[in-house]
């Protein structure tokens, strides 16, 4: 029985050690299938050299004797072989990034034969177009495209030699940590809210706006004038539709200074020509003891009358036989006639002249500030609006409603002028219109000459009173300090028949220019002014010449308006604002806002024009 086991146990391990043996046959004829399929397809530069291994594997780098290294451990002898598949297969990749893919051109060709010579076992292996993938087991086909790193070289963009286009490329990291250490110190020091809008508060400055400060500074004057330009008549446009306004923030007005401009127009044009209907049956007119037309109108049970006043009146114009428009005066006086029944009519505590040469639809809300400034200073004022351009009775519905005694009149050069220098210039009236400067020129001449012959104040419609004017007497002003000794004549007071109003009248005459603006304005007052006042007798020229600082009628130049239509961007700069106000309240007599500049600037609210605007208005609710 042991003998048969003994003999069963040493054939099984037999079998077992045939079974081994053809395994391992088979392994190895495998193996040497792969690896002689591989060496036939295998490039040139990877074939051994003649001597190497050339009988069992004479084309594979994989096996090669030089890879082969004796090591000793500790349990005996091994033969350990370096893998050299992975640095195998990188050769390939990169020279296959490395290769050009397109033929035809001289400089890629030139350049692959300049790494031929350097390097021949490298062009061997771009241009095989095979390479061994190790994972798979197998051979592939390489596309021999270039790779993205040398796209890039290829695409030249926009040069920018600046060293910050390329710092800011590392600026911010993938979670939007800032990498720069410039940019994390600024981070710290933001502590506001201010601070990361890049705003000032007070004089605390933002440390963001290192290098974006002036840009915003400059860019908010010009936001503010594109605002002004644009206009409003967008049915979505928050200033023009009420229901989408905040209620809670300051009121703002719904059209531009050009879209007033084009509506006052409009409202002009229908007022000239209204639309002409039938007039119903049950409107019967009547004749009014005062001359106004009424009517009366029948309800529908034909039992209730209600008498109604014609809202459409015709307005009226000087037409040769009338020249100027106040209620209770004859409509066929002359001139003369017309401007001594209006001051012989009622009380007039101070004769005030003003010159209007734009069509009636550009008398803006500004302007009409101007006068209620002068009437709030004196309520028994007479004013006189010498005018071409707008209806005589322009002030019948608003000022002469409200019992002010403004009127408008159409000046007749014959009378105005007769008996001064000027007097030819009512012959030439018709040529003299056509010139460049006509009416500034006709502004600067009707001013003299009013004053000359009836005495009293000319103001500027763009002249805001601020104090009273009973006490100038013969009273010019300087323009500006940076002008130096130059005059002007939007603020003149003058006695009746005064000389150095004769003078200026003789010297308009002698020195007229036709192409030069100002030459027959403030520079012939200055001119003027400085021969009079060095005549002989000079305590008699003082009494009939005083000239003003500029302090007085203009206490902000020309060429510092602008600054001032805007709010204030810092409390510093509003303080300054404040204490330039309460100076000008308490020293000066006039504020000028120089329309000629500031025609198109819309004064915003709380800036220092809009406080000196709306200072004595008497219509507070007429938006600027």
């Amino acid at each position: 029985m042991l003998r048969s086991r003994r003999s069963r146990s040493r054939h099984s391990a037999q079998a077992c050690a045939v079974m081994s043996a053809v395994l391992l046959l088979v392994s190895v004829s495998l193996l040497y299938t792969r690896l002689s399929l591989f060496s036939s397809h295998s490039p040139t530069h990877l074939r051994s050299s003649p001597g190497e291994d050339a009988v069992l594997f004479p084309d594979s780098l994989l096996v090669s004797d030089s890879d082969v290294v004796e090591t000793t451990g500790g349990r005996g002898s091994s033969t350990s072989t370096e893998d050299r598949i992975d640095e195998h297969d990188d050769a390939i990749e990169e020279d296959r990034n490395d290769g050009a893919s397109n033929e035809d051109d001289e400089n890629q060709d030139a350049e692959q034969e300049r790494e031929v010579t350097a390097d021949p076992n490298r062009s061997k292996a771009s241009s095989s177009g095979f390479y061994f993938d190790h994972v798979d087991g197998v051979v592939r086909r390489a596309f021999n495209k270039r790779s993205i790193a040398e796209w890039d070289y290829d695409y030249t963009g926009f040069s920018n030699d600046d060293e910050s286009s390329v710092k800011s490329q590392a600026l911010f990291g993938s979670d939007d940590v800032p990498l720069d250490e410039a940019i994390r110190k600024k981070m710290v020091e933001v502590a506001s809210v201010e601070d990361a809008l890049l705003l000032k508060s007070g004089k605390r400055v933002s440390p963001l706006r290192e290098g974006w400060g002036d840009w915003f500074d400059k860019k908010g004057p010009f936001l503010r004038k594109d605002r002004m330009f644009r206009s409003n008549f967008e049915t979505l446009n928050p200033l023009n539709n009420l229901m989408l306004q905040d209620p809670d923030g300051v009121g703002v007005t719904g059209l531009t200074a050009g879209d007033k401009v084009v509506q006052m127009w409009r409202l002009s044009e229908v007022k000239r020509g209204p639309l002409t209907a039938k007039k119903p049956l049950s409107v019967v007119e009547k004749k009014e003891p005062n001359g106004i037309k009424s009517g009366e109108r029948k309800t529908l049970d034909d039992d209730k009358k209600v008498g109604v006043e014609d809202e459409v009146r015709e307005h009226l114009y000087a037409d040769g036989t009338r020249w100027g428009y106040y209620p209770g005066l004859e409509p066929g006086l002359s001139f003369s006639e017309f401007m001594d029944s209006f001051f012989r009519k009622g009380r007039c505590g101070v004769r005030v002249f003003m010159v209007w040469n734009s069509p009636g639809w550009m008398f803006s809300v500004r302007h009409q500030r101007g006068l209620e400034s002068l009437l709030s200073q004196h309520k028994d004022a007479c004013v006189v609006v010498l005018s071409e351009t707008v209806e005589l009775d322009f002030f019948r519905s608003s000022f002469v409603k409200d019992g002010y005694k403004v009127a408008v009149a159409m000046p007749n050069l014959d009378e105005l002028l007769q008996d001064t220098p000027t007097h030819v210039f009512a012959s030439i009236w018709f040529d003299w219109r056509k010139t460049k400067f006509y009416p500034t020129h006709y502004s600067e001449l009707v001013r003299l000459a009013t004053l000359y012959k009836y005495g009293g104040v000319y103001l500027d419609s763009d002249v805001i009173v601020l104090g009273s004017l009973s006490s100038l007497r013969n009273t010019l002003g300087m323009e500006d300090q940076g002008a130096g000794e130059s005059l002007n004549g939007a603020v003149m007071s003058f006695e009746k028949k005064s000389p150095f109003l004769l003078e200026c009248l003789n010297e308009y005459y002698l020195t007229y220019d036709d192409k030069c603006l100002r030459c027959n304005g403030a520079d012939l007052l200055t001119r003027v002014a400085k021969r009079f006042l060095n005549g002989k007798n000079r305590r008699m020229t003082q009494q009939e010449l005083n000239v003003r600082p500029f302090s007085v009628f203009f206490p902000i130049s020309s060429q510092q308006i602008t600054n001032y239509f805007a709010y204030p961007a810092t409390e510093e700069e509003k303080s300054k604002q404040d204490e330039l106000f309460k100076k000008i309240i308490n020293e000066s007599l006039t504020f000028h806002f120089w329309n000629s500049v500031t025609s198109s600037l819309i004064p915003e609210p709380e800036s220092l024009v809009a406080r000196l605007l709306d200072h004595s208005c008497l219509r507070c609710s007429d938006v600027l």
